[in-house]
């Protein structure tokens, strides 16, 4: 993942996952990919929080929240070792642009 945070970007690898380590933080690396298609988004800061949306169909969505790994590059785990993650509630306009994407990827789940 590249992230852009004004004039300023940087590269966080998230390719191998060992343990409770998501990625390795590259401050050196200032690459855009030119190959394929992706959606770059402006950065936001969220204090340290991501925030995950499902849908299914365009009809319902679920939310549930995590501390970001890109923080420290560690994945917060129950003593199960599943991933702690946090119930979101959506707000009807969230749910309504769940909705668009939805839509506008052709994408059901």
């Amino acid at each position: 993942m590249i992230c852009y945070c004004g004039n300023l970007s940087w590269l966080i690898s998230s390719a191998n996952k060992v343990g409770n380590r998501s990625s390795e933080f590259h401050p050196e690396v200032r690459r855009v990919r030119r190959g394929g298609s992706y959606i770059y988004e402006e950065f936001m800061p969220t204090g340290g929080t991501d925030v995950k949306v499902y849908t299914v169909g365009t009809e319902y969505a679920h939310a549930e929240a995590r501390k970001s790994p890109v923080v420290d590059g560690v994945v917060m785990r129950n003593p199960d070792g599943k991933e702690v993650r946090y119930p979101v509630l959506l707000t009807p306009t969230e749910k309504q642009m769940a909705r668009e994407v939805c839509v506008a990827f052709r994408q059901a789940l």
